[in-house]
């Protein structure tokens, strides 16, 4: 079974560099060679990472950073490869150098806020979540919010967990991993019906293996065996390898 406190969430890195390019009212003005070159070979590379091909994602940001060593969003991208490989001296760099050339870009403090918080610093992580959703433009504050909260949550700070996982669900009530986790919060601490209501969304919108194993337990607790006779069908039918499935099976609520 997941842990309770999932992974945060990195920004996809295709969006982030579509949504980069979009903000400029022509992006081929007063561009030069050497920046077009980077920027083609970091979207190279952002693809490759998308499809966990880090041996040449990292070569395409190397050679992006070859041909502009202030293309911040190759630095970027490099830190996400270098983490993915557990090379942790060389991503922090990475990172580090990627805000360095842009103080203001929310995916690197996103992506860097991720990175610290796998590492177990929650409050350097947090700051930078926190950094993130400070820029207006920023397309994705709930999903900084989000992992804010699921940091929180392993640093045992759990109001503060609960602020930043109510906070990404009033920017954008689909957001799916705040929901699952704050419906675990109110679980755990008895409050069923408020959990029942914050999992709902997330329940019909094709819900993951602890989604619908949370969903259960909350109808178990509040009574409602239709419910949860559904949620018991769709876990075993739609995840039946799945640890939640076993747990259902062995009646371990």
């Amino acid at each position: 079974m997941q842990s309770m406190w999932s992974k945060p969430i990195i920004v996809l890195f295709i969006a982030l560099l579509t949504g980069c390019a979009s903000q400029s009212s022509n992006p081929y003005d007063d561009r030069s060679a050497a920046e077009s070159s980077a920027k083609a070979h970091t979207e190279l590379g952002a693809a490759y990472y998308d499809q966990s091909k880090y041996e040449i994602a990292l070569h395409e940001f190397n050679v992006a950073i070859k041909n502009d060593p202030e293309y911040a969003l190759a630095y970027n991208g490099l830190g996400l490869v270098h983490a993915a490989l557990g090379e942790n001296v060389k991503a922090e760099k990475a990172f580090q150098r990627a805000l360095q050339l842009q103080p203001q870009s929310s995916e690197s403090h996103n992506n860097y806020g991720n990175f610290l918080c796998n590492l177990g610093h929650y409050d350097a992580s947090i700051h930078h979540f926190l950094e993130a959703v400070k820029n207006p433009l920023y397309g994705t504050p709930n999903l900084a919010y989000t992992n804010a909260g699921i940091c929180s949550a392993r640093n045992k700070n759990l109001k503060n967990a609960e602020i930043y996982f109510t906070k990404a669900l009033q920017i954008q009530p689909l957001t799916h991993s705040a929901a699952y986790h704050l419906a675990n919060l109110q679980f755990n601490r008895g409050d069923a019906k408020s959990a029942k209501t914050t999992l709902q969304n997330t329940l019909i919108a094709a819900p993951s293996p602890e989604v619908l194993w949370l969903g259960i337990k909350i109808e178990r607790v509040l009574g409602d065996k239709d419910n949860e006779a559904s949620y018991a069908i769709q876990l075993r039918k739609q995840y039946p390898n799945a640890a939640e499935t076993q747990l259902l099976l062995n009646s371990q609520y």
